[in-house]
């Protein structure tokens, strides 16, 4: 169907394996370490499809880069979905979702292995540090102003770090609840 002769509407043209090719290119660039420096487009034409694609399959560069690494539920949706319908950052239901996904026994296993990547250095941990920037620390700092942003960020990333990579006793032993509750400790709330 053609919109006042602008351009055709639904999913951009690309072929029926689309999704695969660009996940395969982002794959491929993530095992090698230099994600980081491809872009959108430039992965749209290595794949042979449009870069409107990577919008249309994966809603940006992030969700492909969150498939790419095998997260199903990526941070960046965890922050969104933690967004009340006015725009404000909801951190009980922010730290609530943190923990289960990290308790979920499919995608926890997968987020720890990343962690684990991450912390060492392996050649896709540039990427990921990006990501991670983007679109974690910058969307709490945007939501939550610079400092808060911050802060809630170092309690999550330390929270995560000790409970689920090296699995220190005194964040690791407490019961899912009682790290949401921790979680909203750091983050200032009263709960």
């Amino acid at each position: 169907m053609v919109d006042s002769g602008r351009g055709r509407r639904g999913r951009p043209p690309g072929g029926g394996d689309a999704r695969e090719r660009l996940l395969t290119a982002a794959q491929r660039h993530l095992e090698a370490g230099d994600l980081r420096e491809r872009s959108s487009r430039s992965l749209a034409t290595e794949a042979g499809v449009s870069h409107s694609l990577v919008n249309f399959h994966f809603g940006g560069r992030d969700g492909l880069l969150a498939a790419a690494a095998a997260v199903r539920i990526a941070p960046h949706d965890v922050i969104a979905a933690s967004t009340r319908d006015d725009g404000t950052l909801d951190l009980a239901r922010l730290a609530t979702a943190i923990v289960a996904l990290w308790e979920h026994p499919e995608h926890g296993e997968t987020l720890r292995q990343l962690a684990v990547d991450v912390a060492s250095g392996a050649p896709r941990s540039s990427a990921f540090h990006d990501y991670l920037q983007h679109a974690v620390v910058e969307r709490l700092q945007d939501a939550l102003g610079a400092e808060r942003g911050r802060a809630v960020a170092t309690a999550v990333v330390g929270t995560l770090f000790a409970r689920y990579v090296i699995r220190l006793p005194a964040f690791a032993d407490p019961s899912p609840q009682q790290a949401v509750r921790h979680l909203l400790v750091a983050f200032g709330e009263r709960r």
